[in-house]
């Protein structure tokens, strides 16, 4: 018996130990793809993106995208937060979009499997992301060109190469992080 319940053991620990590794190696590989890892926002941060968007939202507005969702957690708060709003995430490393398409979400929350640059944003009143300067540089000119006027952008810790922002909210702390915020 003790035999039995060993072997199940050792065959359950190669087993996690097999998945885990599968898991850190396509993380490895769309990290390196996408040229961003998947960091969560952290709490003190999500909670004062949330109070921006509150402040920038007006009547008019009927979409927000997160232009790089990873697992969801943002974008979840958003369409929790924003029930009359259609919200978008979009992710393309595999395993942070498939646990953000699964976890319970509300009904205005919609995740999509697809490439940043080729969302289209003509519909979308107010951007957030996350993701690098490279990232922001290259999306500057799709946002000037797709996004209409009066749209809002919300980028934490990471600036336009050109646009000048409306207004910076600077996050004292541990990071020190800045959120910017943009009107196109």
């Amino acid at each position: 018996m003790v035999s039995i319940m060993l072997d199940f053991f050792i065959i359950l620990f190669l087993t996690l130990t097999v998945l885990l590794l599968i898991v850190a190696i396509f993380n490895e590989y769309y990290q390196f793809r996408t040229k961003v890892s998947c960091m969560p926002t952290v709490p003190k941060v999500r909670k004062e993106l949330l109070k921006i968007v509150s402040k920038y939202l007006d009547d008019n507005h009927k979409n927000i995208a997160e232009l790089g969702c990873g697992w969801g957690g943002l974008a979840v708060s958003l369409a929790k937060d924003n029930k009359k709003l259609n919200v978008t995430g979009i992710e393309l490393s595999i395993f942070p979009y498939l646990i953000s398409r699964f976890r319970k979400s509300p009904k205005n929350l919609k995740i999509l499997y697809q490439n940043i640059y080729d969302f289209n944003l003509q519909n979308t009143d107010i951007v957030i992301c996350y993701l690098s300067n490279d990232h922001m540089a290259k999306l500057e000119y799709k946002m000037e060109n797709e996004l209409k006027s009066g749209s809002i952008v919300i980028s934490s810790t990471f600036i336009f190469s050109k646009k000048q922002p409306i207004e910076v909210v600077e996050l004292l702390g541990i990071y020190n992080t800045k959120i910017y915020i943009y009107l196109f």
